[in-house]
């Protein structure tokens, strides 16, 4: 009996942690999300960024949603599109909330910032 009732005690722990691990990283993806617009004559105006289910999607204009897959350095992130663009978000130094982006796609950086 005190076997089961530990086994259930430590189930009960385990998938507590597990669901504030998922909630933590919803909740730091949402700090990426939003609209980002480039700068004017740029081959793309717009791309959007969305958290869903603990994972990170962008779309260029309307291209098409694509995951985006991170990376080890902090705050990069690879598509899967055909491309494989890179997605670099900048951070503001003092409050170190997201402000822009980088997308690096076939050679060429191209600079967004968060509306």
């Amino acid at each position: 009996m005190k076997t089961i009732l530990f086994c259930l005690t430590l189930l009960f722990a385990v998938s507590a942690a597990a669901q504030a691990q998922t909630t933590a990283t919803t909740d730091s993806l949402s700090a990426y999300a939003g609209s980002y617009t480039f700068s004017s004559g740029s081959p793309i105006n717009k791309f959007a960024v969305t958290a869903e289910k603990g994972e990170l999607f962008g779309e260029a204009d309307s291209y098409g949603k694509n995951k985006l897959v991170k990376q080890p350095k902090a705050d990069m992130y690879q598509s899967t599109s055909s491309y494989g663009s890179i997605i670099t978000f900048i951070r503001d130094a003092a409050t170190k909330a997201v402000t822009g982006l980088t997308l690096t796609i076939q050679g060429t950086e191209l600079s967004a910032k968060k509306e």
